[in-house]
């Protein structure tokens, strides 16, 4: 069997971190509400799904690996064209169900505990202040499971000025203190141009998952649950990135 045939490719699309919902802090709800902690943003461009993750490692590191929370996630469509998806944190905290949005910071969510499961009840209030900007579809939970920190953490870029290379780095960084992350640097041509960029690949639900600061994070469907094989990487990378080539580690 092929690398190439050994995994599917489950979405590519953008997030919507653009689009600011609510003023104030992010660690405080909609409604004023302060949040449990403080949670320190990665700040990356087309973050939502890897700022979910982070923030849920925090989660449990704060409150115990008995906390419940699910990343919750859903396509997006404007008119007839797939343009956007978006991912947040949905947790208990203190017999009450939070949302957390890096668009919006923390909302308390008026639904009872025992409907936490239910993604079609738990998502009609976080999806609808999305409303009027794009049509949502298909929301679904992803669960994590404990993983050991990254027995030898990627190094992250030295004085890079590249974006690309910078916010994959971070992100690299971060989830690395609970989970196995490579930081792979490759190449890629766009409208004639040859680009530099890097991607933060790591483990998530049991999904291989590769973010890059152009194109949010990809979840893939794969027997080969590695984030070292630069082999299966590359045609990944391939699927997002046409002729994407020159992989290496840090």
């Amino acid at each position: 069997m092929t690398v190439l045939s050994e995994f599917r490719f489950i979405l590519c699309m953008r997030c919507l971190c653009g689009i600011a919902l609510f003023a104030g802090s992010v660690a405080v709800s909609a409604a004023g509400v302060p949040g449990p902690f403080h949670y320190e943003r990665l700040g990356v461009a087309n973050g939502c799904f890897v700022e979910s993750v982070a923030f849920g490692d925090d989660l449990r590191a704060r409150l115990g690996g008995a906390t419940w929370y699910r990343l919750l996630q859903w396509g997006a469509q404007e008119d007839a064209e797939v343009v956007a998806g978006h991912a947040v944190t949905i947790f208990e905290y203190r017999g009450r169900l939070w949302c957390y949005d890096i668009n919006s910071g923390f909302t308390v969510l008026e639904i009872p505990v025992a409907n936490r499961a239910n993604v079609a009840v738990v998502s009609k209030p976080v999806i609808a202040p999305y409303l009027g900007k794009i049509t949502p579809f298909f929301p679904l939970y992803f669960e994590d499971f404990p993983q050991e920190p990254a027995p030898k953490p990627p190094v992250p870029f030295d004085g890079v000025s590249e974006v690309e290379l910078r916010d994959a780095s971070l992100v690299a960084a971060r989830l690395a203190l609970h989970r196995p992350v490579s930081l792979v640097e490759f190449t890629y041509s766009k409208d004639g141009v040859d680009h530099r960029s890097a991607a933060a690949v790591f483990v998530y639900s049991g999904r291989l998952c590769v973010y890059t600061s152009t194109s949010g994070t990809v979840p893939f469907r794969t027997k080969a649950l590695s984030v070292e094989n630069l082999r299966q990487l590359q045609v990944m990378l391939r699927r997002i990135y046409p002729g994407a080539g020159n992989l290496k580690t840090h």
